[in-house]
């Protein structure tokens, strides 16, 4: 199957999270980090820019920071291919 990667960048990267399972704390102004019980993780998401990063340094896959596919990558500990089709099956 082939992906739109430009497409699938532009899905919010909120809604993308939401169909992670992640639950989210709001931080500032755009940005959120995940809640790990009554804990808050160093992801975090910008939702004006779409991006994510993972402060701490801790990778899944070797990834620790970029768009919503990475985070996709990042969360499952998944391929590329298992992202993007995550994404095409849920959001287009």
């Amino acid at each position: 199957m082939k992906h739109d990667f430009t497409r699938l960048r532009q899905i919010p990267i909120l809604n993308v999270a939401h169909a992670l399972g992640m639950e989210l704390a709001r931080t500032g102004g755009d940005t959120y980090n995940r809640r790990e019980g009554r804990k808050i993780s160093s992801l975090t998401l910008f939702s004006k820019t779409n991006t994510f990063y993972r402060f701490s340094g801790k990778t899944a896959g070797g990834v620790c920071g970029g768009s919503v596919i990475d985070l996709v990558m990042h969360v499952r500990d998944c391929s590329l291919r298992e992202a993007t089709d995550f994404l095409t099956s849920h959001f287009l």
